[in-house]
């Protein structure tokens, strides 16, 4: 849904709500989780996606990279190592309707996670295609 939508949807929650902002700036709500959510974007199965990742990361971090999709909470915005513009007008949207703590903590994957999840999409692709093959 549009940040508009879902600021008008929740604005009178009585609990700060939280959201996934996706690269083109729609806003989702993380049900069931914000890796539950994030795993379903991704269109891969869980499985597929823990083997790439690697053993000492962080999952939401390493997720976020992959889906290129912002997690929020009203204190916390993980968000890919290169947002768009569309998500960071988004957030700011979020910030400006009190949505998000005036010092929310802002935090970004390392370049250890780039490297992985761009290892991980090539991994990814080259099974689905040999799968699309055999079909």
């Amino acid at each position: 849904m549009k940040v508009m939508e879902f600021i008008n949807a929740h604005r009178e929650d009585e609990d700060y709500c939280e959201c996934l902002i996706h690269p083109n700036g729609e806003v989702d709500e993380p049900l069931p989780s914000h890796i539950g959510r994030l795993i379903e974007i991704a269109g891969e199965d869980s499985a597929t996606l823990n083997g790439q990742m690697e053993k000492n990361m962080e999952p939401l971090f390493w997720m976020v990279e992959y889906t290129r999709c912002m997690s929020v909470w009203q204190t916390r915005v993980v968000a890919p190592s290169h947002p768009d513009q569309e998500q960071q007008d988004a957030l700011e949207m979020l910030y400006d309707a009190a949505f998000l703590a005036p010092k929310y903590l802002y935090e970004t994957p390392d370049a250890a996670y780039v490297e992985s999840v761009r290892k991980a999409r090539e991994v990814i692709a080259e099974k689905n295609r040999r799968k699309a093959e055999t079909e």
